[in-house]
C-alpha cells in the first residue's frame, strides 16, 4: 500500500509541471482569444440590436407618413368629388333653366302661331262666308234663269 501512495505521489509531483501549464494555457488563451472574441461578438450584438431598432423606427415613421399621406389623399378626394357635386348641381340648375327658357320661347311661340291660326281662320272663315254667299247668290241666279 506504501508502494502505492509513491507511486501516486511521484505521479502527482510529475503532473504539477503539466497542471501549472494547463493553468497557465488556459490564462492565456482566455486572455489572448476569448476575451478579445466575446468584446468583438458583444459590439457586433450591439450594432444588430441598433439596426434593428433603426429599421423599426423607419417602419414606424413609414406607417405615419402613409396614414398622413391616405388621410391627405381621401381629403382631396373628397374635395374633388364635392366638387364635381357642386358642378353637377350647377349645370342641372343651368340645364333647368335652359330647358324652361326654351319651354317658355315654345308656349310664346305657340301662343304667336295659335293666333295667327286663329286670325287666317277667321280671315278664311270670313272668306268662305263672302264666297258662299256670292257661290249662293249665282247658284240661285243659275236656278232662276233656268226656270225662266
Amino acid at each position: 500500500m506504501e508502494q502505492i501512495v509513491r507511486t501516486l505521489q511521484d505521479i502527482l509531483v510529475r503532473a504539477i509541471p503539466t497542471i501549472l501549464l494547463v493553468i497557465a494555457l488556459h490564462w492565456y488563451l482566455k486572455k489572448v482569444l476569448i476575451q478579445p472574441m466575446q468584446r468583438v461578438l458583444a459590439e457586433r450584438r450591439k450594432r444588430t440590436e441598433g439596426a434593428v431598432e433603426a429599421a423599426e423606427s423607419a417602419v414606424a415613421q413609414a406607417v405615419g407618413k402613409m396614414a398622413a399621406y391616405e388621410r391627405a389623399l381621401a381629403e382631396a378626394r373628397a374635395g374633388i368629388y364635392a366638387g364635381q357635386e357642386e358642378n353637377r348641381r350647377r349645370l342641372g340648375a343651368e340645364q333647368a333653366a335652359t330647358v324652361e327658357a326654351a319651354r317658355s320661347k315654345a308656349a310664346t311661340l305657340l301662343a304667336g302661331a295659335r293666333a295667327e291660326i286663329a286670325a287666317e281662320a277667321e280671315t278664311a272663315r270670313a272668306g268662305l262666308a263672302a264666297e258662299s254667299d256670292r257661290l249662293a247668290d249665282r247658284i240661285a241666279e243659275a236656278v232662276l234663269a233656268g226656270r225662266n
